[in-house]
């Protein structure tokens, strides 16, 4: 059965299938996905045992599995697919894992300013791509953004793990500036492309 009880805005969601319960701890809005697949909140996490758990907890409750089970059965086990999915693809996506650590943690993640100078560089930074008009070069560009993405989840990773979540909060946001770079680079490669 699917059990929601509401609790300080919490929703604590019950998926059974069989003998075994997956919890998810919702705050709005969206659960503890590390739950769901029994692991220790952390942004460094092994994503092999993720898929491998992903893949024993999506054969129980894959809904071509339950084609002879009742409708409700069906339905549960169609929410279930589909809660693990969503959960999976957002801890193999770096971003959306932090996001997720910063909720569990109480913290918002869409709250936090960046420094005027860091949004000063990064107008600078797009700038450039705008104005890049050959491959090789955007490809500098582009692992320039890369490397800065990478030191910022790097300390990302640091801060939340000592606890400074607001700290964290600014590196994810920052975060967030380097990814939609990483947009305008592909969009910009595309363009050059077509010349």
């Amino acid at each position: 059965a699917v059990v929601s009880t509401q609790s300080t805005g919490m929703t604590m969601r019950c998926i059974r299938a069989g003998s075994s319960c997956i919890r998810a701890l919702c705050s709005t809005p969206s659960p503890n996905y590390f739950t769901l697949f029994s692991l220790t909140p952390s942004y460094s996490i092994d994503l092999f045992a993720l898929s491998t758990r992903y893949k024993e907890l999506q054969t129980e409750c894959h809904p071509d599995k339950h084609t002879n089970s009742s409708a409700e059965e069906q339905e549960k086990a169609a929410t279930k697919s589909a809660l693990l999915n969503k959960a999976y693809r957002c801890l193999r996506d770096p971003y959306c894992r932090a996001k997720t650590l910063l909720q569990c943690a109480g913290q918002d993640p869409t709250v936090s300013s960046v420094e005027n100078e860091f949004l000063m560089e990064m107008m600078d930074f797009n700038d450039e791509v705008e104005m890049c008009e050959d491959l090789a070069s955007l490809q500098v560009i582009r692992e320039a953004n890369e490397t800065g993405l990478s030191n910022l989840f790097d300390e990302f990773d640091r801060y939340f793990s000592e606890g400074h979540t607001d700290v964290a909060a600014n590196r994810l946001t920052k975060c967030k500036f380097l990814l939609q770079t990483r947009e305008r680079i592909d969009q910009r490669e595309d363009f050059l492309t077509v010349l």
